[in-house]
């Protein structure tokens, strides 16, 4: 049994254990994926505060519809999809309903993290300014897609569900990513910078 297969079942059981009255398990979840999903609803929202509150909504939501819930094949898919509609609703109900794929729409921000933009001694200064600027001119929906795929670590057909896409959709649109990216930083592993520059 993988490690990552050994963590899923450890979360199944945590969520079962919630699912049967235990509280304790939701918290325990709860701290394990409040960067995750902090992370990435704050690339929606823009704002820490609205951010940290749809991260309390969601899990208010869990804790008020156990009854109607069922145990997930993945725990962490589960709570990012159901955290994605969260946010989404916040932007709708702030009359941010655009999320057509235009370059230089800011609803899904990518960026470097602060502490990498300060102290990576491994990407200069150039590089890091190359893939900035590389990062927005992709798409709202591309960055999503990469920030899903190298931060988050989900597979093409995870993010082809959460993104309400077809797998072809979403290799495609991860591969004009990619190129898109690539072609800011010839010369570079692109791999290898989008898994360590991202937090």
């Amino acid at each position: 049994m993988s490690i990552s297969e050994a963590k899923n079942i450890e979360e199944q059981d945590l969520w079962n254990s919630f699912l049967q009255g235990n509280n304790t398990s939701l918290a325990t979840l709860y701290r394990r994926y409040f960067d995750g999903l902090y992370a990435y609803g704050n690339k929606w929202l823009n704002n820490p505060v609205l951010t940290e509150d749809s991260i309390q909504d969601l899990f208010v939501k869990l804790m008020r519809n156990r009854a109607n819930l069922s145990t997930p094949a993945s725990v962490k898919y589960y709570l990012f999809r159901s955290f994605r509609s969260v946010v989404l609703d916040k932007l709708k109900a702030k009359n941010k309903t655009s999320f057509v794929d235009e370059p230089g729409e800011h609803l899904f921000s990518l960026e470097l993290s602060p502490e990498q933009q300060t102290i990576d001694q491994e990407v200069d200064d150039s590089l890091r300014k190359n893939l900035a600027s590389a990062l927005e001119r992709l798409t709202p929906r591309q960055r999503e897609a990469v920030f899903l795929r190298y931060t988050e670590g989900f597979s093409y057909e995870v993010i082809s569900e959460m993104m309400e896409l077809t797998p072809k959709a979403t290799y495609k649109l991860m591969a004009r990513a990619l190129e898109a990216l690539k072609q800011q930083i010839s010369g570079a592993s692109l791999l290898f910078i989008l898994k360590n520059i991202f937090f």
